[in-house]
């Protein structure tokens, strides 16, 4: 009896090794056309709404640094340090336009109308600005538009100029956390970390912006090279650490310090294994000079051109030591963190206070969560950058207080405050508090809840811009399309701008979060188990 045996079918040969590692490579994180282009747009034209809704002179000191920055445009690098203007600064040579008065700043209920405009005159002018002594590698960036254009074609191209170089920078940090760890969650602390105040200076011209960006693309970087043990050494994350380092020693004086802070923070202690092979990466060792050689001439050019100088107040508070760390701990402490979510315009406009507690309830939530359930060493790297930004700093103000008064604002500390929420949150992932599916939950949560805030804080502070916001007796009418001035671009194109950026970076997030193949689908029981 002769047994059946059906037909064979043809078998297509199998992918070459090759074809097999790129799929899977692809499984496992975004491609960079869709998670780095899509940050980077989105943050652009979240940036862009702020730079086209604004009036001139829009954030602290803006219009020092376009002084600034049109100067260096000039070809005036490093002018004579002098006691140009409040003891400080420097005198630069700039068309005559851009010196303009503001009429509304530190009144909030006055709206920028009474304000004149950059009008285009050429003429060249001497004028004294606070900003003349600082380093002129940003300034040369974003300044070069002013000087053909002094009116507010030159004022908005600078502006989206210094928009692009924050979004370039954030969405490297947003790249980050989504493709060179496994650890998703740390998106949520991206997301947690770039405040309205940042995105508010990054949509004018200040190098504060840049600074603060710089800070969390060289976190993001750090974090998943010297922490994740499942990570391998990247050499795109040597070279983002490389030029976000740079990037930071470069722009301010305090610049050196705080990248010193976070190398400190992220290295100690460190496991020798990764260290060593740290030192026998070639890239490395390349971001490793670039950093040193940056911040040799970011120190170099401050000392030189006193770029710290102060002028002292006429008639000084007089304050013992103790009187200014109580003052500073119990006043200025939680002004501090108010200033860091978002107090807009000239530091004169306060949303209600919903807005505050919502962006502090994302916040607790990533750092009780990873303060309870992280180890000792998780602790001390969130301790140590907290105690590092509000040390320095109240130590430096309250030195300085019984001469120059209190200077310190929160925008100065979040260069190194913007890696708490990230650090936190890769602490989550790392130690399995929660699984890849409620990972991905809490990053959408947070997107659903903060990008909101956003526009949020665009829309508030363009009413109080445009019409002004009076006080708790006074009815101002919420609407950001009314008030008598408005933008050159016009009030929807600026709105419209922010909310399509809003947009984008919630498909990052959503995408960016999708839990990998095969990932746990549950927490653990007993998170002491794995913690």
């Amino acid at each position: 009896m002769s047994s059946y045996s059906p037909p064979s079918v043809p078998q297509s040969s199998p992918p070459a090794p090759s074809t097999d590692r790129r799929r899977a490579r692809g499984r496992k994180r975004p491609s960079f056309r869709r998670s780095w282009w899509t940050a980077f747009i989105g943050f652009f034209l979240l940036c862009a709404g702020w730079a086209l809704a604004g009036p001139y002179d829009a954030s602290p000191d803006e219009a020092q640094h376009i002084m600034r920055a049109a100067g260096v445009a000039r070809g005036e690098f490093a002018p004579k340090p002098e006691a140009a203007d409040m003891g400080t600064g420097a005198f630069q040579n700039i068309p005559k336009s851009l010196v303009r008065a503001n009429c509304w700043y530190f009144q909030p209920a006055t709206s920028a109308a009474c304000a004149k405009a950059p009008g285009g005159d050429q003429q060249v002018e001497r004028v004294a600005t606070r900003a003349g002594r600082y380093n002129p590698v940003y300034y040369a960036v974003v300044g070069w538009p002013l000087n053909p254009w002094p009116n507010w074609v030159g004022v908005t191209l600078a502006r989206l100029l210094n928009a692009a170089a924050v979004a370039a920078l954030l969405a490297s940090a947003a790249y980050s956390a989504v493709a060179w760890t496994r650890h998703r969650v740390m998106a949520a602390g991206v997301l947690a970390a770039v405040t309205p105040m940042t995105i508010h200076l990054a949509g004018s011209v200040n190098p504060n912006s840049v600074e603060i960006a710089a800070g969390a693309a060289l976190f993001a970087a750090l974090i998943p090279t010297l922490l994740d043990p499942e990570a391998p050494l990247r050499r795109a994350a040597m070279v983002q650490i490389g030029i976000a380092g740079s990037v930071l020693c470069t722009l301010r004086a305090l610049g050196p310090l705080w990248c010193l802070v976070i190398l400190a923070v992220m290295l100690i202690p460190a496991k020798r294994d990764r260290i060593r092979q740290l030192l026998r990466s070639g890239a490395f060792r390349w971001a490793a000079l670039a950093i040193f050689v940056a911040a040799l001439a970011g120190a170099a050019w401050t000392v030189v051109m006193r770029v710290a100088e102060l002028g002292a107040l006429a008639t000084p508070p007089p304050m013992t030591f103790a009187q200014g760390i109580r003052q500073e701990v119990v006043v200025r402490w939680p002004e501090y963190v108010i200033q860091m979510i978002g107090v807009p315009s000239w530091l004169d406009t306060y949303l209600p206070g919903t807005a505050y507690h919502l962006w502090l309830l994302a916040l607790g939530c990533l750092l009780l969560l990873a303060l309870a359930c992280g180890r000792w060493v998780d602790r001390w790297r969130m301790f140590a950058i907290f105690a590092a930004a509000f040390g320095a700093t109240t130590l430096s103000d309250v030195i300085g207080a019984p001469k120059y008064g209190f200077v310190a604002q929160g925008r100065y500390m979040l260069p190194v405050m913007v890696g708490l929420p990230i650090l936190a949150a890769f602490v989550l992932g790392l130690r399995n508090v929660l699984s890849e599916a409620r990972s991905a939950s809490l990053v959408r949560t947070f997107a659903l809840l903060l990008l909101p805030l956003q526009l949020a804080f665009l829309a508030y502070t363009m009413i109080r811009w445009q019409s002004g916001v009076g006080t708790a007796i006074t009815y101002t009418p919420l609407n950001p399309l009314a008030g008598t001035w408005h933008p050159p671009a016009g009030s929807a194109t600026a709105l419209l701008a922010a909310t399509v950026g809003c947009l984008l970076l919630g498909v990052w997030a959503w995408a960016g979060s999708r839990p990998l193949p095969g990932a746990r689908t549950a927490a653990p029981e007993a998170v002491g188990q794995t913690v």
